[in-house]
C-alpha cells in the first residue's frame, strides 16, 4: 500500500512539473514512478510506465522510449483494462509520430480513440485530436485537420490539462486556412500567458520557431521577443535537453537572423522535422546573399529530403517550390485523404485542389495551403471542370459531395 502511495505521489509531481514548464523534473519524477515494484495494482503500474514514456517522448529520447515501451508490451499480461489499452496505443502513437512515421502514428492515435470512447473514458480527446490535427497538417489534409480542431474546441480547449498543445495547433490551423491575421488573438492569448508557454515549450518543440514567425508576420516584435526570451529561459533552466535548446536556438536565431544560430540549431535539435524546418530558415537567410547561392541549395536539398522522410508533404512540397526558383526540380507528392484510384482520372494536385474548393475556398485559399499560385490552382481547376465535366464551383461542390 504504502509503495503504491509513493508511485501516485510521484506522478501526481511529475504532472504537476511538467505543466508548469520542468521538464526535467517532471521526468526524475516519471522515472521514480515507473521504478515501482511489478506488485502493484497492475493498472497504477502501467499507468507510471507510460507516463515515462511520454515524458521521454517530450524529451525526444525515443530510443528509451521505445526500450520501456517494449518492455511494458513484453510482459505477455495484456493491458489491466480498456483505458489502458487505449493509453497503450495513444503512446505508441505518440513515440511514431516523434519518429516520424506519421501514417502510422495516426492509426495508432485513432485505435487508441476509439477504444477510449467506447469505454467513456475523455481525457484522451484533447492529447489525441492534436496529433490527428499535426498529422494531417503535416499531410496537406485540410479538411482532417479542421475535422479535428473543431473537435478540439467541442473538447473546451482552454479547461482541460494540457491546454497549451491544443491552442498553438488551433492557431496553426488557422493560419494555414484563412492567413495569420485570423489567428493573432489566439498567438498573442499563448504568448502572454506565461503558464501555457512555459508549458508548451517544453511539449512542442516546433513552437517557439513558429510563435516567433507568425508574430513576424504580425509586425509583432515584442511578442516575438517575449517568445524568445521564454524559450531562452526554459533552456537555460534544463540545459540538459537538446530538443529545448535546439528550438530556443532556433527561435532566437529567426528573430536575430543569426545563421550560426540556425544551423546550430539545425544541427543539434533531435526531431527531425524540427532540424528540417531550422534548416529552411538557415536557408532564408543565406538566399538573401548572391554569394550563398550553393549553398542555400544544399541545404534546401537536405531539408527536402529530411521533411520527405518524416511525410511532411506539405512542408516539402514548400520547399520544392522554392527549389524551383533556382533552376532545381525536384518531385514530391501530395497526400490526400481517399482511398484507391482517384475519381475521374484526377492527379493528386487535381484531387487537392477539388477537395479544397469544393469545401468553399477560394483560389488565393487554395493556393495557400498548397503553396502554388492562384493562377496555377486556376489552371488546376480547369482541368478538374473538362474531366468531371462540370462547369461551375456549386456543380463541383454537389458531385464532391456525392463522391464523399
Amino acid at each position: 500500500m504504502q509503495r503504491s502511495c509513493d508511485t501516485a505521489g510521484f506522478l501526481r509531481r511529475s504532472a504537476s512539473s511538467w505543466f508548469n514548464g520542468r521538464l526535467d523534473a517532471g521526468l526524475r519524477c516519471a522515472e521514480a514512478a515507473a521504478a515501482g515494484s511489478r506488485q502493484e495494482p497492475h493498472e497504477l503500474y502501467e499507468l507510471a510506465q507510460f507516463w515515462y514514456v511520454g515524458l521521454l517522448i517530450k524529451a525526444r529520447d525515443l530510443d528509451a522510449g521505445r526500450r520501456v515501451l517494449d518492455a511494458v508490451e513484453t510482459r505477455g499480461e495484456g493491458p489491466a483494462s480498456e483505458r489502458m489499452a487505449a493509453v497503450a496505443h495513444n503512446v505508441r502513437g505518440n513515440l511514431l509520430f516523434a519518429m516520424g512515421s506519421v501514417d502510422e502514428a495516426m492509426v495508432e492515435i485513432s485505435t487508441g480513440l476509439r477504444i477510449a470512447e467506447r469505454c467513456g473514458d475523455r481525457s484522451l480527446r484533447p492529447p489525441s485530436y492534436v496529433v490527428l490535427a499535426l498529422g494531417a497538417l503535416r499531410r496537406a489534409d485540410m479538411r482532417a485537420c479542421r475535422h479535428f480542431v473543431d473537435k478540439l474546441a467541442d473538447e473546451a480547449l482552454l479547461g482541460y490539462f494540457g491546454q497549451a498543445p491544443g491552442a498553438w495547433v488551433t492557431a496553426q490551423a488557422a493560419e494555414a486556412r484563412s492567413g495569420v491575421e485570423s489567428a493573432a488573438s489566439l498567438i498573442a492569448g499563448i504568448v502572454t500567458n506565461p503558464v501555457v508557454l512555459r508549458q508548451l515549450l517544453v511539449s512542442e518543440p516546433a513552437a517557439a520557431p513558429w510563435l516567433v514567425r507568425v508574430c513576424g508576420k504580425l509586425g509583432a516584435g515584442d511578442l516575438a521577443k517575449m517568445t524568445v526570451a521564454a524559450a531562452s529561459a526554459v533552456a537555460a533552466e534544463q540545459p540538459e535537453f537538446s530538443v529545448i535548446r535546439g528550438s530556443a536556438l532556433h527561435a532566437a536565431g529567426l528573430l536575430e537572423r543569426d545563421a550560426g544560430k540556425l544551423r546550430e540549431a539545425a544541427d543539434i535539435h533531435p526531431d527531425r522535422w524540427c532540424g528540417a524546418s531550422a534548416g529552411e530558415d538557415l536557408a532564408g537567410l543565406l538566399a538573401k546573399r548572391c554569394s550563398e547561392r550553393d549553398a542555400t541549395i544544399r541545404v534546401l536539398e537536405s531539408v527536402l529530403d529530411a521533411y520527405a522522410a518524416v511525410g511532411a508533404t506539405r512542408d516539402s512540397a514548400r520547399v520544392v517550390n522554392k527549389l524551383r526558383e533556382y533552376g532545381v526540380r525536384r518531385g514530391t507528392t501530395r497526400t490526400v485523404e481517399c482511398e484507391g484510384l482517384l475519381p475521374h482520372g484526377l492527379t493528386n494536385t487535381e484531387f487537392a485542389v477539388a477537395e479544397l474548393v469544393s469545401q468553399g475556398h477560394t483560389n488565393n485559399e487554395v493556393g495557400r495551403q498548397l503553396f502554388i499560385s492562384r493562377h496555377t490552382v486556376a489552371f488546376h481547376l480547369k482541368k478538374v471542370f473538362q474531366k468531371m465535366n462540370i462547369t461551375s464551383r456549386v456543380e463541383l461542390a454537389a458531385a464532391w459531395k456525392a463522391f464523399s
